[in-house]
């Protein structure tokens, strides 16, 4: 990627899960509180992907729960060393009720459903994904798209059935754009399911694709990123796009409109931090953004004319060493948790408005990690 320079690099070795310990840190933390929602993180281990599920207390502490493996490999080799194995966001996913979460396999090119239940996980079905490196994928009803990133980059359809199989879509895949150059990292359905779109670093551009009603993509149309590489993405009120860009250090929103169009409407909002990457967006217009090259997170604004404000550059500093990429909301918007690829952790944070407070973290996990979905 050409991003990599963005940030300093550590070369740091993979490390072995072992459920007990963490298992036993978590409980000890959160035994005195309520059960209140779950949290999924994707190891995304290439010796065998597994998705880890935790019990969210009511102070927002995380006991480790279950683990269970996807049925095929993480992978790594298109992001930034061991901070960012996938290059991308979205690589883990949640249906609306929670009951589904679809995980991608980067390094065996599949992608696989699990269901959910406060009991635990279950292995539902692995399908191979279409292409090369499936680093994200997108869910809208029973439509799955799936985001492939190497060899010639391409999106490619499923539908999802009601015992969580996947069928392959027929004549649903479509190579991007950009070609072999196109470097993508996020993909997503707009919030009506009509539209899809994919963030592309190589020609800094952002691709929207029409959907049919069959599923499969009847038009496409490109545009310049407002910012230097676009990365993760997140939709908010009025189907506004917010979109990280890596390069630039800044944040643009977009309004999608009916001719498969984004209007600009605040281009490239700078924070002043190092690679800033991926999103969370709360439903009261905040959204805080992860910079992994200086070990922060950002918290900006979206108003209700989708103009965006940075409110604080440095709303929250990780710690020294660490490497903040993924993170997710919990249902009630009153937690943050952001994966911390570089030292193996979960970081927690209270949520108060647009201040971030940290509220502990689950260590000793791989540092393969990348993907987190929150309820």
């Amino acid at each position: 990627m050409r991003i990599k320079n963005v940030w300093l690099v550590s070369a740091v070795a993979a490390l072995a899960f072992s459920a007990s310990p963490v298992a036993q840190d978590a409980l000890r933390e959160s035994s005195h509180a309520a059960a209140a929602g779950l949290v999924h993180v994707l190891t995304n281990d290439p010796s065998g992907n597994a998705v880890l599920q935790f019990r969210r207390a009511a102070n927002g502490r995380l006991a480790l729960a279950d683990r269970r493996f996807t049925g095929g490999r993480g992978g790594t080799g298109n992001g930034v060393g061991n901070l960012d194995p996938l290059g991308s966001q979205d690589s883990l996913i949640s249906n609306g009720d929670g009951s589904r979460l679809i995980a991608v396999n980067a390094g065996s090119d599949e992608i696989s459903v699990l269901g959910v239940t406060s009991k635990g996980l279950t292995l539902l079905d692995t399908a191979r994904s279409g292409g090369d490196f499936p680093n994200s994928v997108a869910l809208s009803g029973d439509l799955v798209y799936v985001l492939n990133a190497h060899g010639t980059p391409n999106v490619t359809g499923f539908r999802l059935d009601a015992a969580g199989n996947l069928r392959p879509l027929a004549g649903s895949t479509r190579a991007l754009p950009g070609g072999v150059n196109a470097a993508p990292h996020d993909i997503r359905f707009s919030p009506d399911g009509t539209r899809l779109i994919v963030t592309e670093e190589g020609p800094n551009q952002i691709d929207v694709f029409d959907i049919g009603n069959d599923g499969l993509i009847a038009a496409a149309t490109t545009q310049p990123s407002a910012g230097a590489v676009p990365f993760g993405m997140a939709f908010g009120r009025g189907d506004v796009l917010v979109v990280t860009e890596a390069a630039s250090s800044s944040a643009s929103s977009y309004q999608l409109t009916s001719a498969n169009t984004l209007t600009v409407i605040s281009p490239a909002v700078a924070n002043g931090q190092a690679a800033s990457c991926w999103i969370a967006l709360a439903t009261r217009g905040q959204a805080f953004v992860s910079n992994t090259g200086s070990a922060t997170l950002s918290a900006y604004q979206v108003g209700a004319d989708g103009q965006l404000t940075l409110v604080n550059a440095t709303a929250a500093k990780t710690g020294d060493g660490s490497g903040p990429i993924d993170a997710a909301l919990s249902s009630d918007n009153r937690f943050l948790y952001v994966v911390d690829s570089a030292l193996g952790k979960v970081l927690i944070y209270r949520v108060d408005g647009n201040t971030l407070a940290a509220a502990g973290s689950v260590p000793r996990l791989p540092k393969t990690i990348q993907g987190i979905v929150a309820r």
